[in-house]
């Protein structure tokens, strides 16, 4: 049947009586038939000359006239008991017409967008750029029939965090805000999803701000709702204080304890707004909690003495169930008692209320349960059968963007790297506990989140089917990018997104520190990392550039450019932990060289977001994607990039793989191991290496070169079981000094392994397992055969790569008896030598705050050790690094095994318990990240990926940034110097979004460290700091904090009381035309309570202007562990509560970026002092210090001038 041609006009019949919602989307689809065929498609009233037919049926089982053909499947879109199906629709052809039938208006709606997407329109063809399908014609079968409807009941998103799209709407809609003109995209491009719900922004502006902003949802059919703390569909934050002004209120609290007029405002404030949307189709969230995200504020229960504080918590648990009472009572009132009753109301036991509603608190059976994740795409809790039996039913807010909490620095606002599968998961499991009523995806801005909310809408729409999609994330992703680009890239792209998704989220960019990953445990398993991105970048960039140029803005947008953000970011990371590596070893011609590779990245980074920014789609996204800006919070930024102070001399340095003192190799471990040589002196190092006589089974991957920097050799030991026992030697000449080294290799001797063993084999200290690697599995059925209890595989969810095995019990609860009664998976290992072994079990992080995290470990048929993690909620256990690590890593001791063959195995206990490796270690156990890479076993020999060190291909990102960005590094802008004074931070604790001043910069400042020592090959930056004190002029007093290196009697440093070795020293900054230096102590996590304590940085300052000046430092920190230092004059501290910030600097719109902050004032006289900066809290940089007795801003780079010094 011929549906649409292009030479064929179409008349489509949709009665005048339809819904709005439903006559706009037949709007969308005559605009989309146009788009796709060329054709001409018309509206018509007359049912005999349509080729299409729209209709909804009856909710009193009426059908429509125009769709009572016998033909029709109606029965499809009822339930077996008769009623029909919420938001169903039939699409079927017949008698040569092609009919679209809803069970209401949204059912039918989403027939028709159902309709669009297959002729070739994307539901991201606005929001993504993906460009329409154009076709000659669309043909179905004649008897083509498909019935379709949610599982989910409301599927739908929270625009949170929403700046990014306000500073879009403000730059390309004419609200100027998020209003009516960028809601109805938004509420379309839902509706295409199939979604029909939503929380609408909070943080900008407030939904009841505009009546259009409801009228129009409803015009759409689209639900809308509000968050956990927006009670009632108002918007506390931005809601509250004008509606109280526009009353004239001026003694209210946002309080419910206080009886009396207060209660009557707070009542009138939510009657008015339940009165302008009673004629909407809305939710109503009841209960609840203080404005914007704060407690339940309770002033006249907490201001009572006379009750104790088990009392004063009975009481709030009362006060909130008289809220609800109210609330509903208000509801009555307003809508009557048959739509009051009967419309949807939710309620979010979510922080503090969850505690209160823990304690008893009484509700309604018919409100819905929402039931939030740790913010960080795990569930915390499962409804219990009481809770799953109440009408009302349960739901679930869920992160795929969040805003963390003060000081944290757990933010990730940039991309999402969640991966699909930890989603899916965490989306079946809530499926399986009967969360079935209310799902919420926060999805930040919007973008760049689409894949992830259309997998969420869909997986609602999807879930407890028999077949659906989202089952498996991989084809989820293969069928996506196949539905919305050409050339069947699908499979390559579902594959390099599973691969980016494990590989990033061990540990997310907004989220990356120095020295996160080693460079020297095992490998350099930070080196193995960017292998593996710079092969998912190349691959990605090979399909951007298979695709006609029409497509690729679409499919950077969708997918391309987070791969690209994980690779800039990490090579940034990578290199600059790489130079400060490098300055340790004294190799600093390589710790210049990794700096500048560093900042490199962080370049291309810029010019990928001045592209996004500026020039992506014609600049229609300008203001959508600025993560190194707040609001929001920023994503990582400046990691340490340590570059050389000094460099002369002449002398080759040798490193080998692991720290080790020689090069050992075991038949079964990896056949590849390393030398890393380095210039620990200026200019060029010819060098030589050669095997021994006599050991030609030692493979070297090169034996002459010219060492600049630093050059990793490869070591391989050719046949090791044919040499096992055997040693040799490699001799190192430096033939510009002379100097001869020698580096031992020895092979071991070979286990006795018995023949046909297919298991895991130690070797270098260690048995290392994927957790799906097992030999056996047991597991437990009923009498009937249905699966009662196992491990089971999740594929794509093993922390940073693979499959992740799970317990699973259908009960929800762990069986009871004996641990080593229940399912089990067994792996077979071979040990050496006898011993207790520790074993270390990656897990996958899921949690169970009403009940444990518990498995068993054992060995063979002994009694296992049952293992146990604190971590089962928010901020319990290891939670917060766990976050951040993506998982978190349980040590066990197991019982004395003897030496030979033995069988590992994990017990279940606590159902959803999800592993995803395991590491037995026969020898020292060296810290690291992902841990040593998979043993050898029958099957395969060790894992080995060579050298382990970035391959970037110079060449081809710069082409990448010329060319498909257009974007050279001078075109992107340049970060504006940043400002807080003294009312700033007066204020901080108020403006939760309050802003920094800031100041554009249009140039930086000379370079002048660099031009100090590039015309030669040595270099001493440190001589060019100059001698004297530094002496005050005009009012002013201006240093680099970086003088203090000079440890002359001007400028010097001290260390810390208890350990020398805890000081301050530098690392590279952004002044000085980004040559500049900062200081810190680089230590994580130190803290001085006690200033005399801690390590300081001196200044000798001369003063001719007595008088009151202001104390202004640059710095930089990331969390509110970061963020403070002592001031002290002339040996005298100066109180942390004298400074302007009580002695914590950290903001949110402070964190990760470099800012001019006003300190503190400082009374000082006429003469010499000293200036003294003494560390409270390690790894805050400093980087100037400017006093100040006028009323200016410190200068921006390029104007700043150092005091003189005499």
């Amino acid at each position: 049947m011929e549906l649409f041609t292009g030479s064929k006009p179409v008349h489509i019949y949709v009665s005048e009586q339809e819904n709005s919602a439903v006559q706009i989307a037949a709007a969308n689809l005559i605009t989309d038939i146009g788009r796709v065929f060329g054709c001409k498609a018309v509206l018509s009233g007359e049912v005999h000359e349509c080729a299409i037919i729209i209709a909804t049926l009856e909710q009193d089982g009426q059908i429509p006239a125009a769709v009572q053909n016998p033909e029709l499947s109606l029965a499809l879109l009822k339930e077996e008991a008769g009623a029909l199906r919420w938001e169903a629709f039939l699409q079927q052809a017949a008698e040569g017409v092609f009919y679209i039938v809803g069970t209401d208006r949204r059912g039918t709606i989403f027939g028709i967008y159902d309709l669009c997407e297959a002729i070739g329109v994307s539901p991201w063809h606005y929001w993504g750029d993906v460009p329409v399908k154009t076709k000659s014609s669309y043909n179905v079968p004649a008897d083509f029939s498909k019935a379709d409807w949610p599982s989910v009941q409301y599927r739908g998103i929270f625009l949170n965090d929403e700046e990014e799209l306000e500073d879009w709407a403000r730059l390309h809609t004419p609200d100027g805000t998020i209003g009516p003109v960028a809601y109805s995209h938004i509420f379309e491009l839902l509706l295409r999803l199939k979604a029909n719900y939503i929380w609408p922004a909070m943080h900008v502006n407030y939904f009841n701000g505009n009546p259009e902003n409801g009228a129009l949802a409803e015009r759409m059919g689209v639900v809308v709702g509000t968050s956990h703390c927006d009670m009632l569909l108002r918007s506390n934050q931005n809601e509250w204080t004008p509606w109280l002004e526009s009353k004239g209120y001026t003694d209210a609290e946002y309080d419910y304890s206080i009886e009396g007029r207060n209660r009557e405002i707070l009542q009138e404030y939510w009657r008015e707004s339940i009165e302008q949307n009673r004629n909407y189709e809305v939710c109503f969230t009841m209960g609840m909690r203080g404005i914007h995200d704060s407690g339940f504020h309770t002033r006249a229960i907490d201001e009572d003495d006379s009750l104790s504080k088990e009392q004063k918590k009975e009481a709030k648990v009362k006060l909130l169930g008289q809220v609800v009472r109210d609330q509903r009572q208000l509801l009555l009132e307003v809508l009557g008692e048959e739509k009051g009753l009967a419309a949807l109301q939710t309620f979010v036991p979510y922080k503090e209320v969850l505690s209160l509603y823990d304690q008893g608190l009484e509700l309604p059976e018919d409100l819905t349960l929402i039931w939030a994740n740790d913010n960080f795409g795990h569930m915390r809790r499962y409804p219990s059968a009481a809770e799953r039996s109440r009408s009302g039913g349960n739901g679930l807010y869920f992160h795929g963007s969040y805003w963390a909490a003060p000081g944290t620095g757990m933010s990730y606002l940039f991309i999402n790297s969640i991966p699909l599968a930890q989603t899916g998961n965490e989306l079946k499991k809530s499926w399986e506990s009967g969360i079935r009523k209310v799902w919420v995806l926060n999805v930040g801005g919007l973008k760049p989140v689409e894949q992830d909310l259309e997998y969420f809408v869909r997986y609602g729409w999807e879930a407890g089917k028999a077949e659906g999609i989202t089952k498996d994330p991989q084809a989820f992703t293969e069928h996506w990018i196949n539905s919305n680009f050409s050339g069947g890239h699908g499979a390559e792209a579902a594959e390099l997104y599973t691969a980016f998704a494990q590989a990033t989220n061990v540990r997310k960019i907004e989220h990356m520190q120095p020295g996160v990953f080693s460079q020297t445990a095992y490998g350099d398993e930070a080196g193995r990392r960017l292998l593996l991105l710079e092969d998912l970048y190349r691959r990605g960039n090979a399909i951007l550039h298979s695709l006609p140029q029409k497509e690729q803005a679409a499919f950077f947008q969708l997918l391309l450019m987070k791969i690209h953000a994980s690779y800039y970011t990490n090579h940034e990371f990578y290199y600059a932990d790489r130079s400060v590596l490098s300055y340790e070893r004294g190799n600093m011609q390589a710790a210049d060289r990794y700096s500048e590779l560093s900042a490199e990245m962080l370049d291309n980074k810029r010019r990928m977001l001045h592209f996004y920014d500026r020039k992506l789609s014609g600049g229609k996204w300008e203001g959508m994607l600025t993560p190194e800006s707040f609001p929001p919070p920023p994503t990582a930024l400046y990691p340490v990039r340590k570059p050389a102070l000094q460099i002369s001399g002449s002398s080759l340095r040798t490193d080998l793989w692991n720290g080790e003192e020689s090069l050992r190799f075991s038949v079964y471990g990896r056949r590849e191991k390393w030398i890393e040589l380095g210039n620990q002196g200026a200019g060029s190092i010819p060098y030589t290496l050669e095997v021994q006589e006599g050991a030609d089974w030692i493979g070297l991957s090169e034996t002459e070169g010219t060492l600049q920097t630093e050059q990793r050799i490869l070591v391989t030991v050719h046949e090791p079981a044919a040499h096992a026992g055997k040693g040799g030697l490699i001799v190192i000449r430096d033939h510009r000094n002379g100097a001869v080294s020698s580096i031992k290799v020895e092979v071991e001797g070979a286990p006795a392994i018995p023949e046909g063993f297919a298991g895991y084999i130690e070797a270098d200290g260690y048995v290392s397992i994927p957790a799906d690697g097992y030999h056996h599995s047991s597991s437990s059925a009923d009498h009937a055969g249905e699966l009662q209890s196992a491990w089971l595989p999740v594929q794509g969810l093993a922390r940073y790569e693979g499959t992740a095995i799970m317990a699973w019990h259908p009960v929800g609860q762990p069986p009871e008896g004996a641990l080593q009664d229940n399912a089990s998976v067994g792996y077979d290992i071979y040990v050496e030598q006898g011993g207790e072994y520790v074993l270390e079990i990656h897990r996958f992080l899921t949690l169970n705050s009403t009940g444990r995290i518990r498995f068993g470990a054992g060995i063979d048929d002994g009694e296992p050790v049952l293992v146990e993690s604190d971590t089962k909620d928010e901020w319990k256990g290891s939670w917060q690094q766990s976050i951040m690590d993506n998982g978190e890593k349980l040590l066990v001791k197991l019982p004395y095994m003897e030496a030979g063959a033995h069988t590992l195995k994990l017990y279940t206990a606590d159902n959803y318990v999800t592993l995803s490796k395991l590491v037995l270690y026969t020898g020292e156990r060296v810290e690291s990240n992902l841990g040593p890479a998979t043993s050898a076993s029958g099957q395969q020999q060790a894992a080995g990926n060579g050298a382990e060190s970035p391959q970037v291909d110079w060449k081809e990102v710069e082409a990448l940034c010329s060319g498909f960005y257009s974007t050279q590094k001078e075109e992107v802008t340049l970060p504006s110097v940043l400002y807080t004074d003294r009312a700033f931070f007066e204020e901080r604790f108020d403006l939760i979004f309050q802003k920094c001043s800031p100041q554009p910069q249009t140039r930086l400042g000379d370079a002048r460290y660099d031009r100090l020592w590039k015309r030669t090959d040595e270099k001493n930056i440190v001589e060019a700091f100059g001698s004297g004190s530094f002496t005050e002029k005009d009012g002013v007093i201006a240093i680099e904090a970086e003088y203090a290196l000079a440890d002359s009697e001007h400028a010097y440093l001290t260390p810390a009381a208890e350990d020398n070795s805890l000081t301050w020293s530098h690392l590279q900054a952004e002044t000085n035309g980004r040559t500049g230096f900062a200081m810190h102590v680089a230590d994580a996590g130190l803290k001085w309570e006690e200033p005399a304590a801690a390590p300081g940085m001196h200044y000798r300052i001369s003063v001719h202007t007595p008088g009151v000046y202001h104390a202004w430092l640059l710095v930089r920190h990331h969390n509110f562990r970061s963020d403070s230092c002592y001031l002290a004059l002339d040996g005298a501290v100066q109180p942390l509560t004298e400074q302007f910030g009580g002695g914590v600097l950290h903001t949110y719109n402070t964190a990760q970026v470099y800012y001019w902050c006003h300190i503190s004032d400082l009374e000082i006289s006429s003469g010499e002092h000293t200036l003294s900066i003494l560390a409270c809290e390690s790894q805050l940089r400093v980087d100037r210090i400017y006093l100040t007795a006028g009323d200016e801003l410190p200068p921006v780079d390029a104007q700043w001038q150092d005091s003189a010094r005499q």
